[in-house]
C-alpha cells in the first residue's frame, strides 16, 4: 500500500455529536487535502446526508445521543442501493474496547480509529480504505473475525478481478480488505 494519497477529490461525511470534535476533524481532513466535507450531529442526519450527498467515506462516532454509529451502520448496510450500502465507514471513537470494536465489525465498518486521534493514523486509515476499495471493489465492511474474503458478488461490488492479499490485524486475526 502507498503511504501518500491525493485526497483532494474525496468527499467525506463527519458524523459526530460534539461540535468541537467536528471542528478538529474538519481541520485535520482539510489538512489532508479533502475539500468536500459534510457534517452531521447524529446518525439520523448522517443517513440523510449519505443518501443526498453520497460521500466517498464516512467518519462516524460510535456513541451519539438518540442514534449512534451502531444504528447508523445497521440501516446503511441494509439499504437496497448497492452503492449506498457499501459506503466506506471509518469509526472514530473513544469507546475502543474490544467488545465495541467487534460489534462495529459485525455491523460493517471498514476501519476503527481510537480518540484522541493521531492525524497520521487517520490519514493511513482513510487512504488505505479508499485504495482497497479502488483495487478490490466496494464491500459492506472488513471481513469478520474468523472469516475470509470469498470474492462472491454478495461480498463486493465492481471487483477489478484482482484477488487481495489479506492483511491480518493482531489479536483479532481479522482480514483487512
Amino acid at each position: 500500500m502507498r503511504e501518500q494519497w491525493d485526497l483532494s477529490g474525496v468527499s467525506c461525511l463527519i458524523a459526530e455529536d460534539h461540535p468541537h470534535m467536528r471542528t478538529i476533524l474538519r481541520s485535520v481532513l482539510s489538512g489532508f487535502g479533502i475539500r468536500t466535507l459534510f457534517e452531521a450531529g447524529d446518525g439520523a442526519e448522517a443517513l440523510e446526508l449519505v443518501v443526498d450527498r453520497r460521500p466517498d467515506i464516512v467518519l462516524c462516532d460510535w456513541s451519539m445521543p438518540m442514534f449512534g454509529g451502531s444504528e447508523f451502520l445497521r440501516i446503511l448496510r441494509a439499504d437496497r442501493d448497492r452503492i449506498l450500502s457499501t459506503t466506506p465507514v471509518l469509526v472514530v471513537s473513544a469507546h475502543a474496547r474490544r467488545a465495541t470494536i467487534l460489534e462495529a465489525i459485525e455491523n460493517g465498518i471498514h476501519g476503527f480509529v481510537a480518540k484522541p486521534i493521531a492525524p497520521v493514523i487517520l490519514y493511513q486509515h482513510i487512504g488505505g480504505i479508499l485504495e482497497r476499495q479502488r483495487l478490490y471493489g466496494r464491500t459492506r465492511g472488513i471481513a469478520r473475525p474468523g472469516t475470509e474474503w470469498t470474492g462472491r458478488e454478495s461480498d463486493t461490488l465492481d471487483l477489478s478481478g484482482m484477488a487481495p492479499s489479506a492483511e491480518r490485524l493482531p489479536e483479532t486475526g481479522m482480514a483487512l480488505l
